[in-house]
């Protein structure tokens, strides 16, 4: 893998925008985009404004669709799904900026809950799903928002990939690797498994402070390309004014063989290595100094308390339900069968990812919570 990391000053203007990412790749020996179908995945955290700096902003969005199209992608898709699980997806895209720039581009956006999951192996959380629809393109390009982050210090290019975790299921990831490192290690796993064809970094307005939301705006004025995950997220780690070790996701997968995190054995074009570094940046204080600490045996414990007591779950609503047997044919878990006359749940299967809700042609399946999450996440 080249470890070319390409760091262009850059503004949110279309056409600009568009000529530098397109000079960007041209260091790269990408696949032929032709004929194929190409998923672009952006960081959207939550339904916020573009100029809030929460999420991947769309004129980034945009200059790559045009990007494909030129190379004659067959079907381009926007996805993500957001951190809280209640978020209405189509407000999400709209707020976000995504909807205007799907609808003006004729692409598509997906609901990522609907394509049932995939679970992949981890060593610290057993398995890891993840949305079936990674499997169902040709490639995936990876569009992250360069922010600090409480848990983490820093989400950009290999967190990122955590958005393809659908449902509750990323509360159960953080309730079984409750410190950075364990978590980490999950964030490289579902970056393994996704492997983006190459990582495209909005780091023209990211931001400071208590991120991932609760930060402030912080202008970098950079867009960061590369095939290099650590690569990338070394210079990114840079911008935000931390040393590379610092940021374990770096560590790990640079351990794992993802790639380079020596800054001197990165090549880094269009922009001084010398410049990149900010030392002013304002770092995130409280939760990653407590959290880094925590023993990782708690981690199952935790996971024990969260499955018993903190979920989001079905319910089958037996007054609405035409007994279609959708739910029953589109579950991943093989959680839920017919019964003759009514159709049962069992939840000791169930993983929470809601595809039996999304797809009710009925809406005879309401989502509830425990009370302890009623409590935690009201």
């Amino acid at each position: 893998m080249s470890s070319k990391v390409i760091v262009y000053n850059a503004e949110y203007e279309k056409e600009s925008l568009k000529d530098k990412i397109k000079r960007a790749l041209e260091y790269f020996d990408l696949p032929n985009f032709k004929g194929k179908r190409v998923f672009i995945k952006p960081n959207l955290l939550m339904a916020s404004s573009p100029d809030k700096a929460i999420t991947t902003h769309p004129t980034v969005i945009e200059a790559i669709i045009e990007i494909l199209k030129e190379k004659e992608a067959r079907e381009i898709f926007i996805g993500d799904t957001p951190g809280n699980t209640s978020t209405n997806l189509d407000h999400l895209y709209r707020v976000t900026g995504m909807k205007e720039v799907a609808e003006r581009q004729k692409v598509n956006l997906v609901n990522l809950y609907t394509y049932g999951v995939v679970n992949i192996k981890s060593e610290v959380a057993g398995n890891i799903p993840l949305t079936k629809f990674i499997k169902e393109v040709d490639y995936i390009i990876n569009v992250p928002k360069l922010k600090t982050h409480t848990f983490m210090l820093m989400t950009c290019t290999i967190k990122n990939t955590f958005g393809l975790v659908p449902g509750m299921n990323k509360s159960r990831m953080h309730a079984i690797a409750i410190n950075p490192e364990n978590f980490a290690k999950i964030l490289v796993e579902i970056f393994s498994e996704v492997n983006p064809v190459i990582n495209i970094v909005d780091a023209i307005v990211g931001m400071e402070g208590e991120g991932p939301s609760a930060g402030t705006p912080r202008k970098f004025g950079k867009i960061i390309t590369g095939k290099d995950p650590v690569a990338v997220d070394v210079v990114s780690s840079l911008l935000l004014g931390y040393k590379p070790e610092e940021i374990y996701t770096n560590l790990i997968a640079y351990k794992k063989g993802l790639g380079e995190i020596n800054i001197e054995k990165i090549e880094v074009i269009g922009e001084e290595k010398a410049k990149i570094y900010n030392h002013d940046v304002v770092k995130v204080k409280n939760f990653y100094s407590l959290s880094k600490n925590v023993p990782a045996f708690m981690g199952s414990i935790t996971s024990f308390l969260y499955n018993k007591f903190i979920r989001q779950y079905p319910v089958i609503e037996d007054e609405k339900c035409i007994k279609c047997r959708i739910c029953e044919n589109s579950c991943p878990n093989k959680a839920i069968t017919y019964d003759p006359n009514k159709m049962i749940i069992d939840y000791k299967k169930c993983i929470s990812c809601f595809c039996c809700h999304e797809l009710c042609p009925q809406k005879a399946i309401r989502l509830e919570k425990s009370l302890l999450a009623r409590r935690l996440f009201r």
